[in-house]
């Protein structure tokens, strides 16, 4: 369904001005119909005026105030949202490249499978996709800017390795930056792209999930969170301890909550593909304002046209 909303909404305070009128003329007929004299005893006088009925009276003053009102919606700039489907969409894979990533409770291991899905992606995207990548451990990269080409980006996924540290919050500002670089600059940078999230920790350095999801949400940039593995999920560290790895569900929810975007669980490597499947086909593409102001202006023209009319064939006046 097509919404319609408008680009200057504080613009209906003009609405008083019919509704006010409206008021002075319920009023004034009522003022009026005290006022009448009674010639209840002189029945012959009833048949010297024809007295129009009740409708036909009412019927031009509110196609009036109908007028009035329309004609200020259409000052309110009404508009719809349109996507251009001829308009390249811009998605970023932001993948965890994270010492925990190397994790095998998911064969052959979370880097692996998460690898796998991501080219899966980029094989099925459409044409007019632009695909970029970053990658983060301890610290964010842009691994490939967005780009239609497939074989490239292929290629930088495939050679993706974990590392140590996790830092989500400058993943997704690194994503924006990455958005804001894929867009003509002379267009508008808001609703311009999708972040694709993929993540089995929690950010241990860099600046703030929080912060950086308010700042993609001000800019109209959906973030879709997976959250990918198991909860006996574990990993050697470089001095040898076993320390488990448990997705933080809760942390990447959170953060497609504040973006609003959609957030997923996966913890095998079919639940991450069918993820994959269904994401790309949510992805954001241009999105064009139409206004609709002309055709309630239109209205408003027809409305005092028939308003006019009815008056001079009823009442031979034009209101």
């Amino acid at each position: 369904m097509i919404a319609l909303y408008l680009l200057e909404p504080w613009r209906l305070l003009l609405l008083l001005v019919p509704l006010s009128l409206g008021a002075l003329i319920l009023v004034s007929r009522r003022q009026r119909a005290k006022n009448v004299v009674s010639f209840s005893s002189l029945g012959m006088f009833e048949q010297l005026v024809e007295r129009p009925s009740k409708w036909r009276s009412l019927a031009p003053v509110t196609l009036v105030l109908l007028s009035l009102m329309l004609g200020v919606v259409g000052f309110a700039r009404p508009a719809t949202n349109g996507t251009d489907a001829g308009s390249k969409a811009i998605v970023v894979l932001v993948v965890d490249v994270s010492l925990s990533m190397s994790a095998t409770d998911v064969q052959p291991s979370r880097i692996e499978v998460a690898k796998d899905a991501a080219l899966r992606f980029v094989a099925k995207a459409p044409g007019n996709t632009l695909i970029g990548v970053v990658a983060f451990d301890s610290s964010a990269r842009q691994i490939i800017a967005a780009t239609d080409n497939k074989a490239a980006i292929t290629r930088v996924i495939s050679a993706l390795e974990p590392g140590t540290g996790t830092a989500i919050g400058e993943a997704i500002y690194t994503a924006l930056d990455t958005i804001s670089s894929a867009v003509d600059p002379s267009g508008n940078t808001k609703n311009a792209g999708t972040i694709i999230l993929l993540s089995d920790g929690t950010t241990t350095t860099g600046r703030p999930d929080a912060d950086a999801a308010a700042e993609a949400q001000s800019l109209g940039v959906k973030i879709n969170t997976i959250a990918f593995g198991t909860k006996d999920g574990t990993v050697t560290t470089p001095d040898g301890q076993v320390v488990p790895v448990p997705p933080d569900e809760q942390a990447l929810s959170n953060i497609a909550d504040t973006a609003r975007g959609k957030s997923f669980t996966a913890a095998t490597a079919k639940d991450l593909q069918a993820i994959y499947d269904s994401l790309s086909k949510a992805v954001v593409r241009k999105t064009n304002v139409h206004e609709h102001g002309d055709l309630f202006t239109l209205l408003s023209i027809l409305a005092i046209f028939v308003a006019s009319a009815m008056s001079l064939r009823w009442f031979r006046r034009i209101i």
